[in-house]
């Protein structure tokens, strides 16, 4: 049997060529054929049929340990996935708690923090006035002084903090009344009733004595009611004060208009320079409290009405009298006030605001049947410390 020694197929006998791949085919003697028969024949068979069956053999034996391995390494896979997988989910759980916790924290540590500027903001805005170093400037001062003494000190800001001490007590009011008086007469221009520029004629007997200067000019001098108020305030002219009252309807029908406005404390019993009345025992009466509101509010321009606050404050600021409170104060601070005073009865009385470039404070000191100079003195004192405490930088 032969061979192809080209594709090694089986010939048949006597061809020349391969009837598979053509190749030529070479003629072998019989002793050849024998021997290559003998020997070649397995080689020829271990190649055409014996080696592609061991090695399909093989294949097939190599392929599960191949398929072992891929499930294997799957298994081992899904076994540290779900594994892992599970001790995350196990402790992420677990840890929630925490994690909660930790945000709590954060949360109240963010809302402390919040609360600490809060509270830092707030005592910062304080910072300015602090209600017991007032105290002690003004026991330290005018209340050394052992007559009725009424105080009351007051930051002028949205906060509107106070300090007071015998501040609702009446004392007698003296020229300090005349602030109440203003307030009256601007309400009455506001409503239309009367004019400032409506003329006004002096007579004699509109003249009286004690403070200003209208009481030396010549009878049937023209002046209009605005002159006559800045009078009653810049100068505090008591004669300018009386044609004001009348103009309001007397000293009863003021009185109630000024308890209208809630200043209970103040009353209007008499005229200036009524010695009649004074002897039946009428006087003028206000507490520092009532004083000290009546200007905070013209400041703040609640009062009347901004345009007619604003023209109070103007002719406030023209007050010539700064012997008091106002003495030791620097003069870049601007100063609003009226005072007022009857030594015959010991009546030192002085209503400030104080303004300066960083903040502005009511100052009233009212006090009766007491020493001038001590009095006097002491206002000098309380001014100027609370001068350097209030009108420094809020927080400094």
């Amino acid at each position: 049997m032969a061979y192809c020694e080209e594709c090694g197929k089986k010939l048949t006998d006597d061809v020349s060529f391969c009837e598979y791949c053509g190749t030529l085919v070479k003629q072998k003697n019989q002793n050849d054929m024998n021997e290559y028969d003998e020997i070649e024949e397995p080689q020829f068979e271990l190649v055409t049929e014996v080696i592609p069956e061991e090695e399909q053999a093989r294949k097939t034996q190599e392929k599960p340990p191949k398929r072992k391995w891929i499930v294997a390494a799957v298994l081992a896979i899904l076994v540290i996935v779900v594994g892992g997988g599970g001790y995350w989910w196990f402790n992420h759980d677990n840890k929630k708690p925490a994690v909660q916790s930790s945000e709590t924290n954060e949360s109240t540590s963010s809302s402390m923090t919040k609360e600490s500027t809060s509270i830092s903001t707030e005592q910062s805005t304080q910072s300015a006035f602090n209600k017991q170093e007032v105290s002690n400037l003004a026991d330290s001062t005018v209340g050394k002084l052992s007559n009725k003494t009424g105080v009351f000190v007051s930051m002028i800001d949205e906060k509107n903090i106070d300090y007071e001490k015998s501040g609702t007590t009446p004392i007698r009011a003296a020229s300090i009344i005349k602030l109440f008086l203003l307030e009256a007469f601007y309400r009455e221009v506001n409503e239309g009733t009367i004019r400032l520029d409506e003329p006004y004629v002096l007579k004699d007997t509109d003249k009286v004595s004690g403070t200003g200067v209208l009481q030396n000019y010549a009878e049937g001098t023209e002046l209009t009611y605005e002159d006559l108020i800045r009078h009653m305030i810049v100068d505090s002219d008591n004669t300018a004060g009386n044609i004001i009252m009348n103009i309001l309807g007397g000293p009863e029908n003021t009185t109630k208009f000024i308890h209208n406005q809630g200043f209970n404390d103040t009353r209007i019993e008499r005229k200036f320079v009524d010695s009649t009345a004074l002897a039946a025992g009428k006087d003028n009466y206000t507490s520092a409290v009532d004083v000290g509101n009546l200007l905070k509010k013209i400041y703040q321009r609640k009062a009347v009405s901004p345009q007619y606050d604003q023209q109070m404050l103007e002719i406030l600021k023209y007050n010539k009298n700064h012997s008091k409170l106002p003495k030791e104060i620097d003069s870049e601070v601007n100063v609003y006030n009226k005072t007022g005073e009857y030594t015959d009865y010991g009546v030192q009385n002085d209503a400030c605001i104080f303004e300066t470039n960083r903040n502005a404070y009511v100052v009233v000191v009212l006090s009766e049947d007491g020493d001038e100079s001590q009095q006097v003195s002491a206002m000098n004192e309380l001014g100027r410390q609370l001068c350097e405490l209030l009108g420094k930088e809020k927080g400094e």
